[in-house]
Parts: structure tokens; sequence; C-alpha cells
């Protein structure tokens, strides 16, 4: 989901039912930077996917870390 600040998805996680947890806010130019790596080639005729690894790399690198960033 997006939101205009981490003030306004505070507020929408506070209003969801008790235990829900909305999970990390990350602002857009890292989502960006990530989703470029990511998606990179996905429309070449050779792409294929990348391993677990290299996945993991993409979050590290994007400054993405912690149990909640880890690729299963």
């Amino acid at each position: 989901m997006a939101f205009r600040s981490e003030a306004a998805a505070a507020a929408w996680e506070r209003r969801q039912p008790s235990g829900r947890n909305g999970g990390a806010v990350v602002p857009v130019r890292v989502i960006g930077r990530l989703s470029a790596g990511w998606y990179e080639g996905r429309f070449d005729d050779d792409w294929r996917p990348v391993s677990l690894a290299a996945k993991q790399a993409l979050l590290h690198d994007a400054g993405l870390r912690g149990a909640f960033w880890k690729v299963q």
C-alpha cells in the first residue's frame, strides 16, 4: 500500500484489527531502486529467474535488511 507519510501509514495501522502488523514503511525511491534490479531484463528472450541469493542481495543493496526482508 502507498501512503503520503509514515504518520499516515501509522494511522492506518492503528485502525486495523488487533494483532495485524502493517509491515514496513519504505520510501518510494528505495522501492524504485529495488524494482530496477528486481525486474531488470524481464522482457528479454533469454531472461531467467534469479536465485534467492541474488534476490536477497538486491534487497540488501537497497538497504532492506533484517528478518522482515529475508527471502524464502
